[in-house]
């Protein structure tokens, strides 16, 4: 297995541990899976390696959600957000090219971190969104791709201030990421990041990436609607606040 996996024995006992929390969180809360892989992997293998791996595994925990989560998709709301995202991205690259990739994300963690920690301690009622405010988000996630990639955490945002169903709120942002993921799979097929190890690392990551998935899945039925927003608000402050912690060590490194 080490030798399959390229990583030796400590790093692969790491890696199962962390792959299972990733699932376990994403079947759960919809999102959340490269944020805890690639931060729990950082030190152990480099980022280069880590994405498309992550997006691969991304992309294969959709697949197994996919039948569970079809009927509670908000089909019309996800068509506008992935059509404003694709139409916005390239207005996020335009502010990555003038502006420092850093600053930048420094910026989105810590405006997801603010208001992620006004919304958990405050008590405010959920609001009914308009079409025009799923435009607005939509174009709002596709500057975020575009210039820092943290889409996931900035539509988890959106939606926990919206007045829909847990279910529908869950399935719509699986749904929106898979269609973003497959994308980008595409782009990093075509680029030659799937390299035989890369490959080899995503097979044999499966069985814990569907057990965790599962488990997870199986907890999110379980659980009531309003525990479920409190838990992706508390999941989008650890990571906003995990990331601007991992910035200030690298940096002051």
């Amino acid at each position: 297995m080490e030798d399959y996996l390229h990583l030796p024995a400590p790093d692969l006992i790491w890696y199962a541990a962390v792959l299972f929390a990733a699932s376990y969180i994403r079947g759960f809360s919809g999102i959340g899976f490269t944020a805890v892989f690639l931060t729990g992997l950082a030190f152990n293998l480099p980022v280069v390696e880590l994405v498309p791996l992550s997006i691969a595994l991304e992309v294969a925990a959709s697949s197994g959600q996919a039948r569970g989560i079809f009927r509670d998709v908000k089909w019309r709301e996800l068509g506008i957000l992935l059509a404003t995202g694709l139409v916005c991205t390239p207005i996020g690259i335009y502010f990555l090219g003038y502006f420092n990739d850093l600053t930048l994300r420094i910026l989105a963690l810590g405006l997801i971190f603010l208001s992620s920690l006004t919304l958990v301690s405050s008590h405010m009622r959920p609001l009914r969104l308009s079409f025009v405010s799923y435009a607005i988000a939509g174009s709002a996630i596709g500057i975020v791709n575009g210039a820092v990639a943290l889409s996931g955490l900035v539509l988890a945002l959106f939606f926990s201030l919206s007045d829909e169903r847990a279910a529908q709120m869950r399935a719509t942002m699986i749904a929106y990421l898979f269609a973003a993921d497959l994308w980008t799979v595409t782009l990093l097929a075509g680029s030659g990041y799937y390299d035989s190890v890369t490959l080899t690392r995503a097979a044999l990551s499966l069985p814990i990436l569907a057990l965790g998935v599962w488990l997870g899945s199986r907890h999110f039925a379980s659980a009531r609607p309003a525990s479920y927003r409190k838990a992706v608000l508390w999941l989008l402050l650890s990571f906003s606040a995990t990331g601007l912690a991992l910035i200030a060590l690298i940096e002051l490194a």
